[in-house]
């Protein structure tokens, strides 16, 4: 297998004992990461004592006001040079130590220019959360293009930056994630990914243990619902709607 270089990218609000848990298992993972950074909102949450971890470990911080799901993360991908970028939440923990390894495997395949991660449920989930991540989250691998549209229609775009990896060449060739967005800029990106040619892959057996009701959704509504009028909501599924029209008619 071609060696790639990796830089972790991890946004977060509030961190706490999941993200304490989260750095040691990402130093472990048996493919090298090159560097874990992070964007952290609000100094006064972070707890200095997770950057002597490791050397890997690098952090800026940033006010409320300049949280975008899409534009923190794009700022994210401009400060770094590796061949992969891996995105990732908080709260999402590797399974095993060859999460990393397992998603860089999909990228042997020429046209795959993303992949991302199955996620497991967390022990405490809600029955719903269960049954959906059994339902967006196979135990079979699979691999979408364009040739899959009139068959999973918008599920043929679905990409989450809980877990996934992308080529950078490529990502910064098609122009990234969108400057602005409430949400979903995974989904935008994978769209033009998907448009342009290229294909997903759907990693599953690079696993995370994830739930979004208890954290992300906190840390979506402190931030997000703060910054941004009720109407950007209304845009960002709209630019989803236009994809997928254009894509599909």
């Amino acid at each position: 297998m071609k060696f790639y270089t990796v830089d972790v990218m991890i946004p977060t609000y509030k961190p706490g004992q999941e993200f304490a848990e989260l750095l040691p298992r990402l130093l472990k993972q048996t493919y090298p990461i090159r560097s874990i950074r992070v964007v952290n909102t609000g100094k006064k949450f972070w707890n200095p004592a997770w950057e002597q971890l490791s050397d890997k470990i690098m952090v800026e911080h940033i006010q409320p006001s300049e949280f975008d799901h899409g534009g923190t993360r794009r700022a994210m991908a401009e400060s770094s040079d590796a061949d992969l970028l891996l995105f990732m939440t908080q709260d999402a923990m590797p399974y095993d130590n060859a999460c990393v390894e397992h998603l860089v495997e999909k990228f042997s395949l020429p046209h795959v220019k993303a992949a991302y991660a199955r996620q497991l449920p967390r022990d405490d989930c809600r029955t719903l959360e269960r049954f959906t991540r059994g339902f967006n989250y196979p135990d079979e691998s699979d691999i979408k293009d364009a040739g899959d549209l009139p068959k999973l229609g918008v599920k043929t775009f679905f990409c989450s930056n809980v877990c996934a990896m992308y080529d950078r060449r490529t990502y910064e060739e098609l122009g990234g994630f969108v400057e602005s967005t409430l949400f979903n800029e995974d989904m935008i990106y994978a769209g033009h990914l998907v448009q342009a040619g290229y294909a997903i892959a759907y990693a599953a057996d690079a696993k995370v243990v994830h739930s979004t009701i208890t954290v992300v959704w906190h840390s979506f509504t402190a931030i997000s619902t703060s910054v941004y009028p009720r109407h950007s909501i209304r845009r960002s599924l709209m630019r989803i709607r236009l994809r997928v029209r254009e894509s599909v008619w």
